[in-house]
């Protein structure tokens, strides 16, 4: 008896949007020094397990979870190929967390006409040393610039609560343009949209 040799191809795996994203960014912006560093778990649960208990964080948020609970929930968000999860740090000290994601590959994308290059992110401000303080639309310039810098890209996408109305006044001041209205399971968002020419017309890359 024979036995014939079957020769197998490797399958090729190409990388997606989100996996294709930098581990670590750094900029600085009117001299403050902006980073975003790759989530490592479990490294990281236990700061991101105190973030999520913050008082002002919980009610955006809603994961004040056990830690058991908070660990399958980033197992599972740090599993997901369409997103990549950061830290956000101003002057060398952790702040933040920020949730990069494609908005054509994510629940989003049945909410609007998307393209396969649209980015978008959710943004937490956790540190009381940050938070308050006027650091937000610095930290939402280096998200932008960041985003803007990967090939491709030439929209960001987002989809805030409406009923936040701070961000309303820090997005249109960014070129964050509101669409409509949209409604979510757990929430009206406002649908916004920021175009990279209009963004680095009226904010020139440091």
């Amino acid at each position: 008896m024979s036995t014939q040799k079957t020769s197998t191809t490797p399958i090729s795996i190409t990388p997606t949007l989100s996996q294709q994203l930098p581990n670590h960014y750094e900029i600085t912006i009117d001299g403050v020094a902006l980073s975003l560093t790759q989530v490592v778990y479990p490294d990281h649960l236990e700061l991101l397990h105190r973030w999520m208990h913050l008082p002002h964080v919980i009610p955006q948020w809603q994961l004040n979870k056990t830690p058991v609970e908070l660990a399958v929930y980033f197992e599972k968000m740090l599993s997901d190929d369409h997103q990549r999860l950061y830290l956000v740090g101003i002057n060398s000290e952790w702040v933040g967390y920020t949730e990069i994601y494609e908005g054509h590959r994510d629940r989003l994308g049945r909410y609007y006409s998307s393209e396969p290059m649209d980015l978008g992110w959710h943004l937490l401000i956790a540190e009381k040393s940050a938070y308050a303080q006027g650091y937000l639309r610095l930290v939402i310039r280096a998200l932008s610039y960041f985003l803007f810098d990967q090939p491709g890209v030439t929209r960001i996408v987002g989809e805030p609560d409406a009923s936040v109305k701070p961000y309303e006044v820090v997005a249109k001041s960014l070129c964050y343009e509101p669409q409509r209205l949209i409604p979510m399971p757990e929430k009206t968002a406002m649908l916004y949209f920021c175009d990279r020419e209009a963004f680095l017309k009226a904010y020139p890359k440091p």
